[in-house]
């Protein structure tokens, strides 16, 4: 059982990651490619920087979601969550994500 399951389904979100297309022979770009995905976690990253002292808040979330072996998140990867959901918007896939036993830990941020 991954970590995203053991949460309330009304915790949960369905997403759509919008992977880019790639080029056709001549050159040209593709559309992006929309995959959805279901039960995601999502929620804001905590950072606590003692240094920082600007007021510019940081636009940076987590999406969590369980192990699926048909399935990998890239770092090219973007990530609509729907409006109405929480942290609704388009989101860029911020460095690696990072696979776990028990599930996959994205991290997002404004883009």
């Amino acid at each position: 059982m991954g970590i995203v399951k053991r949460f309330p389904k009304s915790w949960r979100v369905d997403v759509i990651v919008l992977r880019n297309g790639g080029r056709d022979p001549k050159g040209n770009p593709r559309p992006d490619e929309e995959i959805p995905l279901k039960d995601c976690l999502i929620g804001p990253r905590l950072m606590n920087d003692p240094v920082d002292h600007s007021d510019v808040s940081a636009s940076e979330l987590y999406l969590y979601r369980d192990p699926d072996p048909n399935f990998r998140f890239r770092t090219t990867d973007r990530i609509r969550v729907p409006a109405g959901a929480r942290m609704a918007g388009d989101w860029s896939v911020d460095g690696r994500p990072k696979e776990w036993p028990i599930g996959v830990e994205v991290g997002l941020e404004a883009g």
